[in-house]
């Protein structure tokens, strides 16, 4: 089996957290619409995306120390209730002013479920086990932005823009619902901590001088960079480098879909046969040789489609792999205060997002060895934080108790 986890709990937290990213762009096929029916611009309509993402990222820096002081599950319900009433603001809103109020609630709730379903695995999970439930999040993290304009297309084409949001509202319910039922508390009174904002940012600020944890975050968001760069970009890609249609987004979706689930599925397994640290050697290497390959083969042969998409494959590929060797790293330096950990590493990863959607796709649009150059760009700094990562990490990690993030490895929410 690939899997020693409960299938259940899996599956809750790994919906919970693609709720974020799939926000991020189911609407995206009724942007024209939505800038039609409030008469503003396709930019202004645009920036509703930007905003979400802004305030999904400022957001993960504090639910993950409310959940530290107040506990996961009351959390995850109550974050999820909210982002269900911040959805209805937008299928409602009468104007522009309204829905971009809404989409600022969206985001500031959204990060909850991407937050709360790490700090929860390393809560009851450690070493094996932890890494294949954070594949599998990883692996429906990545789905979400994949598939959300494909659904959201069809909503927009048979209900209208507004339908996206009542998707959502509902989608975000049922969430809520079933934490309710199945989630329980994994965060216990004696291990809390008080929730202060100077303190709080006083405890980010410290927490950065940690240099593993500050390497190992940017490694993370570098890598998510690379792969969700084409996700960001996929209008431009899809109907510019590749030719084709806005219904075929699925061409370019699908196969970037797939290496990220069998990548997902066989990392504990390829971690198991070479090790942590080979591993990460192997799939960086690989990643170096995608994106020159890439790069070369697009700026000068311009081979056309699917061939034009091996750099990124290959590269989603190593991402999937190495991304749930260095989550599970990045939440081991603060056994007390892995909410606080969750939070900044889901930072990063948001504002890679953002990153991509507001400066790079602007950059490398109509060009397919511009793309490929972003993720060589992205494999060079991601091999300089593991380098920093491998030589600081025995001596960032804490030494008083060693046995707080060495986690039960039975599961104790079911």
């Amino acid at each position: 089996m690939f899997f020693t986890v409960s299938k259940s709990l899996a599956m809750l937290l790994a919906f919970c957290s693609m709720l974020g990213p799939f926000s991020a762009n189911t609407y995206m096929p009724g942007l024209g619409d939505i800038a039609r029916e409030f008469c503003v611009s396709d930019i202004a309509a645009y920036q509703t995306l930007s905003i979400y993402l802004l305030f999904f990222a400022i957001s993960s820096l504090f639910v993950g120390a409310i959940s530290d002081s107040l506990g996961r599950r009351p959390v995850m319900i109550g974050g999820m209730l909210c982002y269900a009433a911040a959805c209805g603001v937008c299928a409602l809103s009468p104007g522009y002013e309204v829905f971009m109020a809404g989409r600022v609630l969206m985001g500031l709730f959204a990060s909850c479920g991407t937050v709360l379903a790490m700090a929860v695995t390393r809560d009851i999970y450690s070493g094996r086990q932890a890494q294949e439930l954070t594949s599998l999040i990883a692996v429906i993290f990545a789905l979400a932005p994949a598939f959300a304009p494909i659904i959201g297309g069809w909503l927009v084409y048979l209900y209208g823009w507004r339908s996206v949001f009542y998707f959502l509202s509902a989608l975000s319910l049922t969430l809520a619902f079933c934490s309710f039922i199945f989630l329980k508390e994994t965060h216990p009174k004696e291990r809390r901590t008080a929730f202060h904002v100077v303190p709080l940012v006083n405890e980010y600020a410290a927490s950065l001088k940690n240099i593993a944890f500050t390497a190992g975050v940017l490694c993370n968001g570098f890598v998510f960079m690379g792969s969700i760069l084409f996700s960001a970009g996929a209008p431009d890609y899809v109907e510019n480098i590749m030719q084709m249609g806005v219904t075929d987004f699925g061409y370019l979706m699908i196969p970037l879909i797939g290496v990220s689930v069998m990548g997902s599925v066989f990392c504990t397994k390829i971690t198991a046969r070479f090790g942590e640290k080979r591993t990460m050697i192997m799939q960086i290497g690989i990643m170096y040789a995608a994106g020159i390959l890439g790069v070369v083969m697009n700026y000068f042969v311009e081979p056309g489609y699917p061939t034009c998409l091996l750099a990124v494959i290959v590269f989603s590929t190593c991402m999937s792999i190495v991304r749930p060797i260095i989550t599970v790293y990045n939440l081991d330096y603060f056994p007390q205060n892995r909410g606080m950990a969750a939070s900044i590493q889901q930072f990063c990863q948001t504002s890679a997002f953002a990153i991509c959607a507001a400066f790079w796709v602007p950059i490398v649009m109509g060009s397919a060895w511009k793309y490929d150059a972003v993720l060589l760009l992205c494999a060079v700094v991601v091999s300089l934080c593991w380098l920093i990562i491998s030589k600081t990490r025995a001596r960032c990690l804490p030494k008083e108790d060693m046995t707080l993030y060495s986690a039960p490895t039975e599961n104790k929410t079911l």
